[in-house]
C-alpha cells in the first residue's frame, strides 16, 4: 500500500482530492495532510509518505521549494504537482527535482487524477523492481542490456545518472558526441475522434519498434531505442563521425513516419536535441528535445524538428492567454439566440488563440471550460445536436496542434450557430429578464430566490425552472457570477480590503466570499488581486 501526502493551502481542494477517490482501490492510502511545504516537510519526517500531490503556489514553501529541500533531505518521496499554470520553465525545474506528473486544477476529475495515480503507481513500482535487480542485472547481462538499463533509468525513469566505471567508459566510448531523438505518435486521426483501443496502441507501438530499429541501423551505427510510453519512443544516437547528421535523421525520420501512416493512418511527430559532447549532458540534451517537441504543437508544418532557439521562443507565447472575459458577452448571445453574434465571438476566441500561441494544456484547459460553458445553456439539448460531454476532454486530448484545437472550435462555432438558428423563434419568458435586472441593481445585497419571485409577484419554483431552462445556469449561479464581476472590478481598482469588498457585495463571511470567487473565476480574490498587480505594472513599464 502506497502513503500519500496531500498538500495545498485551500482547505476546500484538499478535501475535495481526498474524497474524489476511494483511495485503496489504487493501492493507496492517505496518510496525512498540510497546507503548505514548509508543514508537509515537518510532517515528512514522521510519515515518510511515498507520493506527494502538492500544489506549486503556497505561502510559507511553495511546491518546488519542498521538492527541492526533501530530496537534499533524502526523502524518497515521489511528486505529482497540482497547478493553474502551464509554463514550460516550472516543468523544467520541477523534472529536474524529479516531478512525475503534472496535473491541472481546473481539469481534475475523478477520472484524470485515477488515470495519473494509476500512471505514477506502475512508474513507482517499475522503479522499485529496476533497483532491486540492477546489480545482478548488470554485472550478468549483456552490454547492450546494461546500456539500455542506463538510458532507461536516467531518460525515462529521471533516475540518478552515475553507473559504474566500466559500463560509464563503454557508454562514452559506444555514444560520442550522443544525439537524443523524442518520436511522438499521434492516435487521433482527422475528424477528432478516435477508434484506437489500447490493444491497437500496443500493435502500432510493437510494429514500429521493429521498424524504427531496422531503419536506424541503416544511418548510425551506434543507437538504443527504448519506449518512453504507449505513444512513443526516446532514441539515443552516436553522431561521432556524421558530417551531416542532422540530414541523416531527417531521412531517417521521414522514412518511419511515412510507413506508420501508410500502415496505421497514424501520424508522428520527431523533434531532435542538438548534438552533445558526452554523457554529463543527458539532462541538458532531454530538456531539448521535450522542447523541440513543445514547438511541433506551434508549428505542425514539420514532421521532424530541430532544436533551436525559436524552440525556446515557443515556449514563452502563452503567458497571457485568458478567454474568460469573453463569457459574458457568449452568454448573452446564447441567451438570446443570436446565432451571428456568437459566432462572431468565437472568432475572437480563434484570434486569441493565434494571437497568443497559448501551450497545449492551457488551449485545452480553455476550450474544455468554454464547451462546458456553453453547454449550460442548453440543458434540455436534443440528442445528436452536440457531442458528448464525456467525450470532449478525449477528444481535445487527441489534438496533435494548435491548427487541430483551432479547428475543433470552428466546428463546435458551427454546431452550436446551427441550434441557436434553430431556436431563434422560441418564446423567452420576460420574467427571467426581470430577475436578472433585479439581481444587477442590488448586487450589493444578500439575495435570496424567494425575495426576487416576490417582488415579481410568482412562485420561487416557476421562477427557478424557468430561469434555469432559460440561461442554463441556476439563479444561485448567476447571483454569483454577477457578485464576482462586480468583486474583480472593486479588486481591480486597489482600494479596498478584501473583507471590506466582501461585505460591499453582500457575504456573511470572507471566507464563503472567497469560495465563491474560486468556484467562478477559477482563482482566490489573492491571486486576482497580485495578476491585476502584475498586469498594471506590466503595462507601466510599457508606457515609460
Amino acid at each position: 500500500m502506497y502513503r500519500v501526502m496531500l498538500v495545498d493551502d485551500e482547505p476546500l481542494i484538499l478535501a475535495g482530492i481526498a474524497s474524489m477517490l476511494c483511495w485503496e482501490d489504487h493501492d493507496c492510502r492517505i496518510v496525512g495532510k498540510a497546507t503548505n511545504g514548509q508543514q508537509a516537510l515537518e510532517k515528512m519526517e514522521e510519515l515518510r509518505p511515498d507520493l506527494v500531490i502538492t500544489d506549486i503556489k503556497m505561502p510559507a514553501m511553495d511546491g518546488l521549494e519542498l521538492m527541492r529541500q526533501a530530496r537534499e533531505r533524502g526523502y524518497a518521496a515521489k511528486f505529482i504537482l497540482l497547478t493553474n499554470l502551464e509554463e514550460f520553465s516550472l516543468a523544467r525545474e520541477a523534472l529536474s527535482l524529479g516531478a512525475m506528473e503534472y496535473l491541472v486544477k481546473l481539469e481534475m476529475n475523478e477520472e484524470t487524477l485515477a488515470k495519473t495515480l494509476d500512471s505514477v503507481i506502475e512508474r513507482c513500482r517499475r522503479l522499485h523492481a529496476f533497483s532491486q535487480n540492477e546489480g545482478g542485472a548488470g554485472a550478468e547481462g549483456s552490454a547492450e542490456d546494461r546500456i539500455r538499463d542506463y538510458f532507461r533509468r536516467v531518460l525515462v525513469y529521471d533516475m540518478d545518472g552515475r553507473a559504474d566505471e566500466s559500463l560509464e567508459q563503454l557508454i562514452r566510448e559506444r555514444f560520442a558526441q550522443p544525439v537524443l531523438v523524442l518520436i511522438h505518435f499521434h492516435y487521433g486521426p482527422e475528424g477528432f475522434t478516435s477508434d484506437f483501443t489500447r490493444e491497437d496502441q500496443k500493435k502500432v507501438m510493437g510494429f514500429a519498434e521493429d521498424i524504427i530499429g531496422e531503419i536506424v541501423n541503416a544511418f548510425f551505427d551506434r543507437s538504443c531505442l527504448i519506449r518512453r510510453d504507449q505513444n512513443g519512443f526516446i532514441l539515443v544516437l552516436s553522431a561521432a563521425g556524421q558530417e551531416d547528421y542532422q540530414e541523416s535523421i531527417r531521412r531517417m525520420g521521414g522514412k518511419f513516419i511515412s510507413i506508420i501512416r501508410d500502415y496505421f493512418e497514424v501520424s508522428a511527430t520527431v523533434a531532435v536535441s542538438q548534438r552533445g559532447e558526452s554523457i554529463e549532458e543527458f539532462p541538458e540534451l532531454l530538456y531539448q528535445v521535450m522542447s523541440a517537441m513543445n514547438y511541433t504543437y506551434y508549428d505542425w508544418s514539420e514532421p521532424v524538428v530541430f532544436y533551436s532557439q525559436k524552440c525556446e521562443a515557443s515556449s514563452r507565447h502563452s503567458s497571457n492567454f485568458n478567454i474568460n472575459f469573453l463569457k459574458k458577452d457568449l452568454g448573452q448571445s446564447v441567451r438570446s439566440r443570436d446565432a451571428v453574434r456568437f459566432a462572431e465571438m468565437m472568432d475572437q476566441v480563434i484570434d486569441l488563440l493565434m494571437e497568443h500561441r497559448p501551450s497545449r494544456p492551457q488551449a485545452i484547459n480553455g476550450c474544455s471550460s468554454l464547451y462546458y460553458f456553453v453547454m449550460s445553456f442548453f440543458e434540455d439539448q436534443n440528442e445528436g445536436d452536440f457531442p458528448y460531454e464525456a467525450d470532449i476532454i478525449g477528444q481535445l486530448n487527441r489534438m496533435a496542434t494548435l491548427n487541430d484545437i483551432i479547428q475543433w472550435i470552428c466546428g463546435f462555432r458551427d454546431q452550436v450557430a446551427v441550434v441557436l438558428e434553430k431556436r431563434k423563434n422560441e418564446k423567452l419568458d420576460k420574467n427571467v429578464e426581470l430577475a436578472q435586472q433585479y439581481v444587477r441593481d442590488h448586487y450589493r445585497e444578500k439575495i435570496s430566490l424567494g425575495q426576487v419571485a416576490e417582488a415579481l409577484n410568482i412562485s420561487q419554483g416557476h421562477l427557478s425552472s424557468t430561469f434555469k431552462k432559460q440561461t442554463g445556469q441556476t439563479f444561485t449561479d448567476y447571483v454569483n457570477g454577477v457578485k464576482v464581476e462586480k468583486a474583480k472590478e472593486l479588486i481591480a481598482a486597489h482600494q479596498y480590503m478584501m473583507y471590506e469588498i466582501s461585505d460591499m457585495l453582500g457575504f456573511d463571511t470572507q471566507y464563503y466570499f472567497s469560495t465563491v470567487f474560486k468556484k467562478v473565476a477559477g482563482c482566490t480574490p489573492k491571486e486576482y488581486e497580485q495578476e491585476s498587480l502584475r498586469e498594471s505594472e506590466s503595462g507601466y513599464n510599457k508606457i515609460i
